[in-house]
């Protein structure tokens, strides 16, 4: 909101007569006008983001209109404690919220208060609040703020160190990102980092404690809660958390244009079709327990069948074929050979007498009936140990 100060020192003198131009030039340099200052700092009281904070239209419903809007209290223009005013935020789409007990420079347009950047009070990136300044008669009686703030101090969070040209936002809870490059590498052996290199590092969980008193901290994408970071040119030095057994799958370096996802819980998840995963040479899933591969209808191994154009994944590709299940396949293989050894022992005993003579032989003709009758009965079975989900080339 704008202000002036008039000053005192100023005196009006009576023209006598018609005035040279040297006498105005005179003039306008020795006259002293009023201080006049557009913008003006105002106090943080409350922000308009609980329902319970919104003001009630006549009906009785919330006035979500003036969501984001402060109730603040002008430092300088203020009629007493109880002149508070309701700013509107700057910003229609990138908001910063400020906490009650925190400044903002307030101006007006048309007609409207608006609010803008908080008061850098102490350079912490969690809180800057200083209550009490506005009120110049008693500040030190203490602010009624409302009963559920959270709580968002906290000096263990750390400003980002930044390097010239970065843009980096800071959020007030170990959250942030990085519009930067790798113009200093994060490689603590190397010093100097490469041109035209740039980056984009989000990160949420500060992992770095440093104890020296507001020294900024760098993402460590180790140490970090969640990371994300999106190289050109530039060596990450992640920690992988399993290692390939193929030396030639192990990467010696993560460098180059890459996107690195870091966290303890990673899920990739399409609600409404289907999840794509492409590369140009290879994909390697490496785990240090499991990997699952889980389809409630098909599993495909190699070349899938095509896609019919209303009734979905058709079989008509003669290549496609289930895999064998191994427990069904080996209980098929035991039973064969059980029928094996049975006949083998039932024909063992077997004898002829006869010379020149064509003589059946009772336990022959047992055995081998009862081998038919089992190879029999088992071919029956041979799409048992047949997947049904898996399906290979």
């Amino acid at each position: 909101m704008a202000y002036k100060i008039n000053r005192t020192d100023e005196h009006i003198v009576l023209p006598d007569g018609p005035s040279s131009a040297r006498e105005v030039r005179r003039a306008m340099k020795q006259q002293k006008t009023p201080e006049f200052y557009e913008l003006e700092p105002a106090e943080v009281i409350k922000v308009y983001l609980d329902e319970e904070d919104l003001p009630k239209l006549p009906d009785g419903r919330t006035d979500y209109s003036l969501y984001g809007f402060i109730e603040a209290r002008m430092c300088i223009s203020n009629e007493g404690e109880h002149d508070i005013i309701v700013v509107a935020p700057m910003e229609v789409n990138i908001k910063d919220y400020p906490y009650p007990g925190e400044y903002v420079i307030v101006v007006e347009y048309f007609g409207t208060k608006f609010y803008t950047q908080k008061l850098n009070l102490y350079n912490n990136v969690d809180t800057n609040i200083l209550p009490g300044l506005s009120k110049i008669h008693n500040p030190w009686k203490r602010e009624g703020y409302k009963d559920n703030l959270p709580n968002v101090k906290d000096r263990v969070i750390r400003q980002l160190k930044a390097e010239e040209g970065d843009i980096t936002f800071n959020g007030r809870f170990g959250n942030s990102i990085r519009f930067g490059s790798n113009v200093k590498s994060v490689k603590e052996t190397e010093t100097e980092g490469k041109k035209n290199s740039p980056n984009v590092i989000i990160r949420a969980g500060q992992g770095v404690q440093e104890t020296i008193l507001k020294k900024p901290v760098k993402e460590d994408i180790n140490k970090d809660g969640s990371s994300l970071w999106m190289t050109t040119d530039q060596v990450v030095p992640l920690f992988q958390s399993s290692v390939s057994r193929v030396p030639d799958l192990q990467p010696k370096e993560l460098d180059g244009k890459q996107i690195i996802l870091n966290s303890d819980r990673i899920v990739f998840n399409s609600k409404g079709t289907d999840t794509f995963v492409y590369s140009n040479r290879d994909i390697n899933l490496v785990s240090n327990n499991r990997i699952v591969l889980e389809g409630h209808k098909n599993v495909y191994l190699g070349t899938a069948p095509k896609q019919g154009e209303t009734t979905g994944w058709v079989s008509d590709n003669s290549n496609i074929q289930p895999v064998l299940r191994g427990d069904q396949t080996m209980n098929l293989v035991d039973s064969l050979l059980d029928a094996l050894i049975d006949f083998a022992k039932t024909i063992g005993g077997a004898k002829g007498t006869v010379v020149d003579f064509i003589v059946p032989i009772s336990d022959i003709i047992e055995g081998a009936s009862g081998l038919k009758g089992a190879l029999t009965e088992l071919k029956t079975r041979l799409d048992e140990p047949k997947s049904d989900i898996v399906k290979t080339n």
